[in-house]
């Protein structure tokens, strides 16, 4: 009985496909795996960084306004009735999120973040800011009841906001094209006005509202602010919102 012989057709093309898909799809999950730990590393560093220049701007500011033995926690018992105060405040963490994102990440984003720091100083920090405070002290004094000037500030503060944020980024777009000599028609996001619940806050703390409110806006501002350093340090050339 003669043996049987099994015929097996052999392409050697079919191993190199299979190889080469093998070879790409391994690649691909390399370089999504590079990709996450960068994309980590430069949030860790933005938000790091943002904490960093915070701490150390409340440090000063208590530093200086202690007069006898300072203690730690005089930095988590500041009084930010005064807007240049919150100013220095939202610019330290603007500042600490730019240094700590720009550290750690390519220099290929390195624009991105520049450009996303202007809009964060100019759009959310300074004009908003700067209208809000004005505003809170013209009516504070006006010596309306207490009533009223409640109600005053928080319409100032909703006004400075909304006029603020559009024309703080406008004024920050003309500021990048300027610098980088290229368009930056940036569009505004929920976000933008979002965190402006520290303009609500500064507003109330020119209120009659009590100690005990004033020292938790005190503790909420530093927290709220580090918003603006992690967006400035996390930008990229690949964010799909416009710059």
């Amino acid at each position: 009985m003669a043996p049987l012989i099994n015929t097996i057709n052999y392409n050697p093309s079919h191993s190199s496909v299979n190889l080469a898909g093998t070879y790409k799809k391994h690649e691909e999950h390399s370089h999504k795996h590079v990709k996450k730990n960068v994309d980590a590393r430069v949030k860790f560093a933005a938000i790091g960084g943002s904490v960093l220049f915070t701490a150390a701007y409340l440090f000063a500011l208590a530093k200086y306004a202690k007069k006898g033995s300072f203690k730690i926690f005089d930095m988590f018992n500041i009084d930010f009735e005064n807007m240049f105060k919150v100013m220095g405040l939202a610019t330290s963490a603007v500042a600490g999120g730019l240094f700590g994102g720009l550290a750690a990440d390519k220099k290929e984003n390195r624009h991105p973040k520049l450009k996303e720091a202007v809009h964060q100083f100019l759009g959310n920090v300074v004009t908003p800011i700067s209208i809000v405070g004005v505003a809170g002290q013209q009516i504070k004094k006006r010596n309306l009841s207490r009533a009223n000037e409640i109600i005053m500030s928080g319409l100032a503060a909703i006004a400075g906001v909304g006029a603020g944020v559009t024309g703080g980024n406008w004024l920050a777009s003309k500021v990048n094209k300027f610098i980088f000599k290229e368009n930056d028609d940036r569009r505004l996001s929920v976000k933008d006005f979002g965190i402006h619940v520290d303009d609500l806050l500064t507003v109330a703390a020119l209120t009659p509202i009590g100690d005990s409110i004033k020292g938790f806006i005190s503790k909420a501002l530093p927290a709220i602010f580090l918003i603006c350093g992690y967006e400035a340090g996390t930008k990229s050339a690949s964010d799909k919102r416009k710059d």
